[in-house]
């Protein structure tokens, strides 16, 4: 099983609008895919329209949702996910310096949030820089942290979804036709992911 981690020292950048996005997108286009939510308040559940109490449910467009609302219970939830089949586990994660180990660490920073890189570290086989809410990022300032980076323009399209406990990137979302730069960002963000999933 390929497991990628939505990752950061900080919250509120966009950890999880990303990771449910993913799950959604990768389930429809690449493999069987299935999402892990550790964080302590189970947002990505409720995007996912699941259950919010430790368990295993089934999701939006029928993605398993495994809720452990701790990272500590991560490989409980891995095994979980392996018994129904699932080839991508997702994982949701709370703020943390440091990682378990992913074969892909997606790292979802703010461009406030950009000053503290230093004090976090990703461990997995390939990392990719996705800056929320910018418009460029420069990967050879942060060249120790990622292999590669993504920038995502801010989308009140995306910000009114989520309000509205939607990920944006269903394709029957009324808005997702207006998604537009971030809908693009984020289908670059995915070539990079299903790159090294495919390896």
């Amino acid at each position: 099983m390929i497991k990628i981690g939505f990752c950061f020292i900080k919250g509120g950048t966009g950890k999880t609008t990303l990771a449910t996005s993913t799950v959604l997108y990768l389930n429809a286009a690449v493999a069987a895919a299935g999402l892990i939510d550790t964080a302590p308040v189970p947002v990505a559940s409720l995007l996912l329209a699941a259950g919010t109490q430790p368990g295993v449910y089934a999701g939006r467009e029928d993605v398993p949702v495994a809720v452990t609302r701790s990272p500590e219970a991560l490989d409980a939830a891995i095994r979980a996910l392996e018994k129904m089949k699932v080839s991508i586990a997702v994982v949701d994660l709370p703020p943390m310096p440091k990682t378990p180990r992913f074969d892909i660490a997606v790292i979802v920073a703010d461009p406030p949030g950009l000053e503290f890189v230093q004090e976090f570290k990703a461990d997995a086989a390939h990392s990719i820089l996705a800056v929320n809410m910018a418009e460029k990022v420069d990967l050879g300032r942060y060249k120790g942290l990622a292999n590669s980076a993504v920038a995502l323009p801010y989308s009140s399209a995306v910000a009114k979804a989520y309000a509205k406990l939607t990920p944006a990137i269903l394709p029957h979302h009324p808005k997702a036709a207006s998604l537009g730069r971030w809908k693009k960002a984020f289908l670059q963000l995915m070539n990079k992911v299903a790159e090294h999933v495919k390896k």
